[in-house]
C-alpha cells in the first residue's frame, strides 16, 4: 500500500506485514483494556456483578475479543492486503503429514496438561468465570465462549500476523516475531507462562506453516484453555462441579 503526501514528492509504503503488526497491537491493547473504558463499565453495570462474582462480563469480553481480533483483522485482510484471504491459513490443514502435526502435538500437550501439577495453577485468576457452583450449563457456556474468543485470536496471530510476516521475512523471522508477541501477551500472568508461551508459540507456528492452516493451533489452544479451567475448578477451595444443580447462570 503506497501513501503519498499531497503537494509533495514524498511517498512511503506500508506492506501487509507492517499493517498486520500495527493492527494487531492496537486491537489487542483495545481488547486487553476493554473493561476499563467508561462506556463498557456503564454497560457492564447492567450485569450487576462484583469483581469476585463475574460470568456474563467474561462472556461479553470474549465476544468482543472475537470481533476485535477476528472480524476486524479479516476485514483488514480483505480490503488492504495483496494476497487473497485464503493465503492466511483459514483453510483446513493440508499436506502429507498434516494428521501427524495434529495428532502428536495434541496428544502430548493435552496429556501433559491433564497431568500438570495442580500447584502450578493460579486459582486466583483461573477460571475467569468466578462462580462457586459449576453446573452443566455454566461449563458448556464457558467452553463455547472460549472457542469463540480463541477462534478470533488464533486467526489474528497465527493467521494474519504469522503469514504476513512469513511472506515478507521468511520462516524463522516470522516465527520469532510471532512467538515474542505471544510471550509478551502472557507476561502479566507470570514468568512461567511467558516463557512457556514463547516455546509453545514456536510449535504453533511450525504446525501452522507445515499444514498451511491455523486450525490445529486453534484446537490445541482451545483444549488447553478448557482443561486448565476444569483443573482450576477441581483444585479450588471455593468452586465445585455440581452437574445436578439448576442449569441457570445466576
Amino acid at each position: 500500500m503506497i501513501f503519498t503526501i499531497p503537494n509533495t514528492e514524498l511517498s512511503f509504503i506500508l506492506n501487509d506485514e507492517i499493517i498486520a503488526l500495527i493492527a494487531f497491537v492496537f486491537l489487542y491493547l483495545t481488547y486487553y483494556f476493554f473493561s476499563d473504558f467508561s462506556f463498557v463499565k456503564k454497560y457492564q453495570s447492567r450485569f450487576k456483578e462484583s469483581s469476585d462474582n463475574i460470568e456474563q462480563s467474561v462472556y461479553f469480553r470474549r465476544t468482543m475479543g472475537f470481533i476485535l481480533l477476528g472480524v476486524i483483522p479479516l476485514l483488514i485482510a480483505l480490503i488492504f492486503f495483496d494476497e487473497p484471504i485464503t493465503s492466511y491459513g483459514i483453510g483446513m490443514p493440508s499436506g502429507k503429514y498434516a494428521y501427524l502435526w495434529f495428532l502428536i502435538p495434541t496428544i502430548v500437550i493435552v496429556v501433559g496438561s491433564i497431568f500438570r501439577s495442580s500447584k502450578t495453577i493460579d486459582t486466583s485468576y483461573y477460571p475467569e468465570v468466578r462462580k462457586k457452583i459449576w453446573n452443566r450449563r455454566r461449563t458448556v457456556l464457558n467452553t463455547t465462549f472460549w472457542a469463540i474468543y480463541l477462534l478470533g485470536y488464533e486467526f489474528a496471530i497465527r493467521g494474519v500476523v504469522f503469514f504476513t510476516s512469513l511472506y515478507a521475512l521468511g520462516l524463522w523471522p516470522a516465527i520469532i516475531i510471532n512467538s515474542v508477541i505471544y510471550s509478551l501477551i502472557h507476561i502479566f500472568k507470570g514468568t512461567g507462562e511467558a516463557f512457556g508461551a514463547f516455546f509453545l508459540g514456536i510449535l504453533f507456528c511450525l504446525i501452522t506453516f507445515y499444514t498451511n492452516s491455523f486450525w490445529i493451533a486453534f484446537v490445541i489452544h482451545f483444549l488447553l484453555a478448557v482443561i486448565n479451567d476444569i483443573k482450576a475448578v477441581r483444585v479450588s477451595t471455593e468452586m465445585t462441579f455440581e452437574f445436578g444443580k439448576s442449569n441457570s447462570i445466576s
